[in-house]
């Protein structure tokens, strides 16, 4: 029986590998077909949900530090190696701030890694999830699913349908409706995971669940940059925590 469990980790790990390493040379193909680097970064993290969405069926949840640590790995190869490979890796996975960023990266963004803030926010979620399972799974999920869908709608909503920006000096170009679109989808994947893990009827998780949502929000409209995304997984998590 031991065995079989292990084999089954090993399994898992190894499937993980080989996605994460595929994600790595389909962003470079991607990047050398034109595709813009701002598109492919949004794409990572609703990929990096397949991996997300096994974590539960790991019976070793220390076996998700080997996919964190390929995703470490890559993103430090790809400013050491000087290979065009890498070199591409590093263009298609380095963040170019924007106006929604301005005056927040002179202090923080110096030298760092590709997908630093994304590999930071996954590994505090795996955190949360060695801790309490049913957190780090739910906080895992916003990043890879309510994150990018809000980005979305800032993104193309304001230009295409003129929705509200609500001028955060950190995030002046959120919408209203991303952040909407943020509150609901982290309440639904966070009620998920508990539901999950304990079958309690979602009813009764969702007055702490949007609250813990709307912790999520306002970290993601106060942290300036990137470091939203890692700092709404501390924060999140703590809120699911207290409540």
């Amino acid at each position: 029986m031991l065995e079989s469990i292990v084999m089954s980790d090993v399994v898992l790990s190894a499937l993980v590998l080989f996605g994460i390493l595929q994600l790595a040379w389909f962003s470079v193909m991607m990047l050398r077909r034109g595709i813009a680097p701002d598109t492919i970064q949004h794409a990572i993290p609703p990929l990096l949900a397949i991996w997300v969405l096994m974590w539960p069926v790991y019976t070793d949840s220390r076996w998700l530090w080997i996919g964190v640590a390929l995703l470490a790995l890559l993103s430090l190869a790809a400013v050491t190696v000087n290979s065009p490979f890498w070199q591409h890796l590093r263009a298609a996975w380095t963040w170019s701030p924007d106006a929604d960023d301005l005056g927040m990266d002179i202090y923080f963004r110096p030298n760092l890694p590709p997908l630093t803030q994304a590999i930071a926010s996954i590994f505090i979620a795996a955190l949360w999830f060695q801790a309490i399972p049913e957190f780090g799974f739910g906080l895992a999920l916003c990043f890879c699913l309510a994150f990018p869908a809000a980005a979305l709608i800032d993104r193309f909503g304001s230009v295409k349908f003129n929705f509200r920006r609500l001028g955060f000096p950190a995030h002046p170009s959120q919408t209203l409706a991303g952040h909407l679109i943020l509150i609901a989808a982290c309440t639904i994947l966070l009620c998920w995971s508990l539901h999950v893990y304990h079958g309690t009827d979602w009813q009764i998780l969702f007055i702490a669940t949007l609250i813990a949502a709307m912790t999520t929000s306002a970290s993601r409209a106060v942290v300036p940059g990137r470091w939203n995304a890692p700092a709404a997984m501390f924060t999140t998590g703590a809120v699911m925590w207290l409540l």
